[in-house]
């Protein structure tokens, strides 16, 4: 149906690139944001519909000694999170093959479908039962394992080499812009009607983000009617033109976990979603039960500091890409150490801080969530640059750093904040500050600047060759190919 709606590309050069001239990849950009964005909105909804749900006396019921009940324990509340961050574990590497053998558009669109179906189901499974509601946010989990896969995916074959920063810190940036978005549009929708309507609201806008993107969306430039030979020509620059698809198709694992620069990468990505998941799930608890905001005021208040990292993102990875005086490698770590040192002592600052003055609190909080956004000028830059073709797995294996974090940080963060004092709070902070340390000390140590050997020609032409020898043994037709192609000139 969508080859009916969009044509050839020989006939679109009349009839649909002038619609958007040669910013075409900027439209399908916006796109996958707003796509991005709302896969992890529909999870983060939960997270305010909980606090709608126990404000809704007409649902409520009352305990034998009076008090009011709420929906979910506390040991609840932690399962629900918990088995998103499971299902996207058990969903990352195969997700990642998917994307590699058939590309992002069919699975990011069937993916996307599934998060937005299984949110429109989640008011129906609560009302039938937790474990019904476990099963519906096993799917959303699920969902939730493509988003970084397809960033590395579509940065790949999409961004011109000199705005890759841009394109990188974009999309990388909906982990702060969903809850920006999220936190009031889910306020506002509990205000006006009941907690069932911030579900549905998010499924139905879900569902109409993803039909558009499997109608818009190609797997390559080449293949959309709305991109130009100019736009083509210019994507184009950089990247390999002489590897066929089957070889872009087997990935090289062994020498890709065996190069410290890829392990820089995943390690400063522990770091930063240490303090990404510490803010962004915790932060209304900080501000209300520590600072003492007032419920009403918290949805809109807990969006600032994802809002401020959000627009630093967008800043910096335009940024990175406009300095051409400084090599790859030092913009690395110069970017990820504002960001880590930057966001860890602001962090500091805040622990040795009193409860007094939360205005004060809540300034240095936003700085510290601010500083984080300089991460698209360091590791999330780096990713797509050191793999290029390859960057749908490398850059897809951040995604382990949100899920792990996502396990790891509830744990610690309970454990440290019983009765959630400012001094509780206060190892909170400085914990989270020295694992970003230590995480940024091993990016700046083992990080490089440019694109890793199993990226190139030459190694594929090797692996081609090598391939053919090994199996020249058992079909002797094979070995006279492999002699062969051993005496094709360089040049072709």
């Amino acid at each position: 149906m969508a080859d009916a709606v969009f044509p050839t590309q020989a006939t679109a050069q009349t009839r649909y690139i002038s619609l958007f001239g040669t910013r075409t990849r900027f439209v399908i950009m916006v796109l996958i944001l707003l796509c991005l964005t709302s896969i992890w909105s529909n999870i983060l909804a939960f997270n305010f519909a909980v606090i709608c749900m126990d404000d809704d006396d007409s649902e409520m019921e009352t305990s034998l000694n009076g008090t009011r009940k709420t929906h979910f324990t506390s040991t609840q509340n932690s399962l629900a999170m918990s088995i998103v961050a499971i299902a996207a574990l058990l969903g990352n590497f195969p997700i990642v093959q998917l994307v590699g053998m058939v590309g992002i558009r069919t699975v990011f669109a069937g993916l996307g479908i599934l998060s937005a179906v299984s949110t429109l189901l989640i008011p129906l499974s609560i009302r039938m039962g937790f474990y019904y509601f476990l099963a519906v946010r096993f799917l959303q989990g699920i969902a939730f394992a493509a988003n970084f896969p397809v960033i590395g995916s579509f940065c790949a074959k999409w961004s011109y080499f000199k705005q890759n920063g841009l394109f990188v810190s974009s999309l990388v940036a909906y982990v702060q812009l969903s809850p920006a978005i999220t936190m009031p549009a889910s306020g506002a929708l509990c205000s006006a009607f009941k907690w069932p309507s911030i579900f549905y609201a998010h499924g139905a806008v879900s569902l109409l983000l993803f039909v558009t993107y499997a109608l818009f969306y190609r797997n390559s430039p080449q293949k959309h009617p709305f991109v130009g030979n100019v736009e083509l020509k210019k994507i184009s620059i950089g990247k390999i033109a002489t590897v066929d698809k089957r070889a872009l198709k087997k990935v090289p694992y062994g020498p890709i976990l065996r190069t410290p620069a890829i392990w820089a990468v995943w390690v400063a990505a522990i770091g930063n979603f240490t303090c990404v998941n510490m803010m962004f799930l915790f932060s209304p608890v900080y501000l209300s039960k520590v600072l003492g905001f007032p419920v009403h005021s918290t949805g809109i208040t807990a969006a600032i500091p994802p809002f401020l990292q959000f627009m630093s993102k967008l800043l910096c990875g335009a940024v990175s890409d406009r300095i051409t005086c400084l090599p790859e490698v030092i913009k690395f770590r110069i970017f990820n150490s504002i960001a880590f040192i930057g966001s860890g002592a602001f962090l500091t600052v805040l622990a040795f801080m009193g409860d007094e003055h939360k205005d004060y609190n809540m300034i240095v909080l936003g700085c510290a969530a601010a500083m984080l956004g300089a991460t698209t000028g360091g590791f999330f830059k780096a990713g797509p640059v050191l793999s290029k073709q390859y960057s749908h797995f490398v850059t897809g294996n951040i995604s382990l750093g949100i899920t792990i974090t996502m396990l790891v940080v509830p744990f610690f963060v309970n454990a440290l904040t019983r009765n959630n004092t400012q001094e509780e709070w206060k190892w909170v902070f400085l914990i989270t500050a020295s694992v970003m340390f230590v995480c940024n000390i091993f990016f700046f140590i083992f990080v490089k600047g440019e694109a890793c050997e199993w990226t190139s020609d030459s190694f594929h032409r090797a692996s081609s060759v090598a391939d053919l020898e090994r199996h020249s043994v058992r079909n002797p037709t094979i070995s006279t190919v492999s002699r062969n192609v051993e005496d094709v000139p360089e040049k072709l």
